[in-house]
């Protein structure tokens, strides 16, 4: 199995659309290089990115902000479980129901997070599914309740135990990443960022990627996980970005991020990811872990 150099590289992208856009050289004028190098390709992250938060996002209520939340729950709410967001995985839920629409959207503005929905059955709902969201709201208005105390006091202890609140492979919880877009994105300390490439790649079937993090932005403690792109496969390659530091690190849109490199195999391989069927073939957005 053979490294294979830029040439190679050119004229699999040019001939055979293995890299699309593909820039021939190295862009660096003020940037963070991308392009062709000697023996790989420097890929270029997109300005989608989901940041994984599973802290609070719910607001910080004011007093008079925890009595009305406090009342509209006393009479309208619920504490139970849901497939929301969880991909059928059932998981603690506050579910707000009602038919004043206006009522669900003053709600939803006041707690600063959940998801409004109609189920379809001539009612609607305001859903808080993300565990830590939940948590904290019941926690701020739970001296103001009356009727439904006891169901809040229930629902924190449950949460506040070990297992409601765990990253799962198999059954990920994607209301634990924010959604961003823009040209400079801030990973959180300790936290990890969801990306994509700004390149579609299609992989010959006799070829093998390894791809590394660049080193403009490993010394500075932000390391880029990707795994190999298997022979046949194609797609814009979902890119994991971790901030190893105690601090806020930013992330430049449009610029490279990790390079590519391409092994092509002594022998044309039996089974390709496309024979088969492979979970993230031909994903053309950032994709959360799937079974």
């Amino acid at each position: 199995m053979g490294l294979k150099s830029d040439s190679w590289i050119r004229k699999m992208a040019l001939e055979h659309r293995m890299i699309e856009p593909f820039v021939d050289g190295q862009v660096r004028d003020g940037v963070i290089s991308y392009g062709l190098s000697s023996y790989g390709y420097d890929i270029r992250v997109a300005d989608e990115f989901k940041i994984f938060q599973p802290e609070v996002t719910a607001a910080k209520l004011s007093d008079v902000q925890c009595a009305y939340v406090a009342g509209v729950l006393d009479a309208r709410a619920q504490v139970g479980y849901t497939t929301l967001g969880q991909q059928d995985r059932p998981n603690l839920a506050l579910v707000v129901a009602g038919d004043d629409w206006q009522m669900l959207e003053r709600l939803h503005a006041t707690i600063g997070t959940g998801l409004l929905r109609d189920p379809g059955d001539g009612r609607s709902e305001l859903v808080v599914s993300k565990a830590a969201d939940v948590q904290y709201i019941l926690s701020q208005v739970w001296p103001y309740l009356t009727h439904r105390r006891d169901m809040a006091s229930r629902a924190l202890a449950e949460l506040k135990s070990s297992k409601s609140i765990v990253v799962d492979p198999k059954h990920f919880d994607a209301d634990s990443f924010v959604d961003f877009k823009g040209d400079v994105c801030v990973i959180p300390p300790n936290s990890f960022a969801l990306s994509r490439t700004v390149e579609y790649f299609r992989v010959p079937r006799t070829t093998l990627t390894v791809c590394v993090g660049k080193s403009t932005y490993a010394r500075c403690g932000i390391i880029v996980n990707v795994t190999p792109f298997e022979p046949e496969w194609e797609g814009y390659v979902t890119l994991e970005i971790s901030n190893t530091t105690p601090l806020p690190a930013k992330i430049y849109a449009n610029e490279g991020i990790a390079q590519v490199l391409f092994f092509e195999g002594d022998v044309e391989c039996e089974t390709s990811y496309a024979d088969k069927k492979g979970k993230y073939q031909a994903q053309k957005e950032i994709v959360l872990p799937r079974l």
